[in-house]
């Protein structure tokens, strides 16, 4: 779990962060593959073409290749991973997701029906797991690749307890009080 602040200027007064996570760093074991066997296949297809001729063009429609194919399947799952973000506050659940266009939801806490998790036995190696949260809806609402999930839902009980309480202490407070007649 990252130990990184969200800005303070997104949340409401009152409102502070339990949570503020990215997805798994597994996420980013295939990107990094894919960059390793591009400079290698780029290196052994550099070393053979060296003997011809046209070796200077050959060499350069290798790097546009390599390039390419690391952009597409490198840097850009790399900065998707980085521009998605998961956040638990003590009013709500967030999900922020994209580089360009960004797109989000917002749960509140008192909404969140349950929350589960699923865990495959590759993620429960890997320290993460699936987060299933219901919040009234038809069908659960679905994250995947949650760094050390069990906690993550331990966290999120713990603040939905901690909004009850806390509406229940308002209701008590803004309770009218009834005077005996004397």
């Amino acid at each position: 779990m990252g130990h990184v602040a969200y800005p303070d200027d997104l949340l409401v007064e009152g409102e502070r962060v339990a949570l503020y996570s990215h997805p798994h760093w597994r996420i980013c074991v295939g990107p990094a593959a894919v960059f390793l066997l591009a400079v290698a296949v780029a290196s052994f297809a550099g070393a053979v073409v060296r003997l011809q001729t046209w070796a200077p063009f050959g060499w350069l429609a290798l790097a546009v290749l390599a390039a390419a194919a690391v952009a597409r399947w490198t840097v850009v799952p790399l900065v998707r991973w980085r521009s998605t973000h998961l956040v638990v506050t003590n009013h709500r659940l967030l999900v922020r997701e994209g580089v360009f266009s960004r797109s989000g939801i917002d749960v509140p806490i008192h909404r969140v029906d349950s929350v589960r998790t699923r865990r495959t036995l590759g993620e429960r190696l890997a320290g993460c797991g699936t987060l299933l949260v219901d919040a009234g809806g038809e069908e659960p609402m679905r994250f995947a690749d949650v760094p050390d999930v069990e906690r993550v839902q331990a966290l999120l009980h713990r603040e939905i307890s901690r909004d009850l309480e806390r509406r229940r202490e308002a209701a008590v407070e803004h309770a009218p009080v009834e005077r005996s007649a004397s």
